[in-house]
């Protein structure tokens, strides 16, 4: 874990810039339910559940540009809209393993806890590469529950300008 909850309360738990800052140079710093906190965001999540008359939640992904893997391979419980606002990530997503190889594993819980879903495995797990691409500001990209994903800042050895940290939102979608 980046963070370790502290205090009893939101205010005794907030990070500092300090912390975060030190957070990313190790990875990806995840604001889980931001959209409980932060009033813009609260209506942009509010307006995804007028519009889907679904339950949702957002959160906010920050990465450091150059991460090879800001997010290793792994399913999600939600359909998921991803929303890149600053900087640039490459994501990839793949079709969802074959289940008749791991019955017992949870298929939205891929990739996680003690489930290994390891990159180079993913053809063999019967997975094939649906979406390779590379998100900029304003882009938006729809992910299904249960596809697995992995996500890198690394940009191509031909960009010559300095690259942006990357946030993007993604709202939860439980459908």
């Amino acid at each position: 874990a980046v963070s370790t909850p502290r205090g009893s309360s939101f205010e005794d738990a907030r990070m500092t810039l300090e912390e975060v800052e030190a957070a990313l140079s190790k990875g990806t710093v995840i604001f889980s339910a931001i959209g409980a906190h932060v009033p813009k965001l609260a209506r942009a999540t509010l307006a995804c559940t007028d519009a889907s008359a679904l339950p949702n939640a957002l959160n906010m992904y920050v990465t450091a540009a150059g991460k090879r893997t800001s997010a290793p391979p792994h399913t999600d419980r939600q359909d998921v809209i991803v929303a890149q606002t600053q900087g640039r990530k490459h994501w990839r997503v793949y079709s969802p393993p074959d289940p008749t190889l791991r019955p017992q594993a949870d298929a939205f819980a891929r990739g996680k806890g003690d489930d290994n879903l390891p990159l180079h495995q993913l053809e063999n797990m019967g997975c094939k590469l649906l979406v390779d691409a590379v998100l900029n500001p304003g882009d938006v990209l729809f992910i299904p529950a249960g596809f697995p994903h992995t996500t890198d800042t690394i940009a191509s050895s031909s960009e010559e300008e300095k690259e942006d940290t990357s946030i993007h939102l993604t709202f939860n979608f439980d459908s």
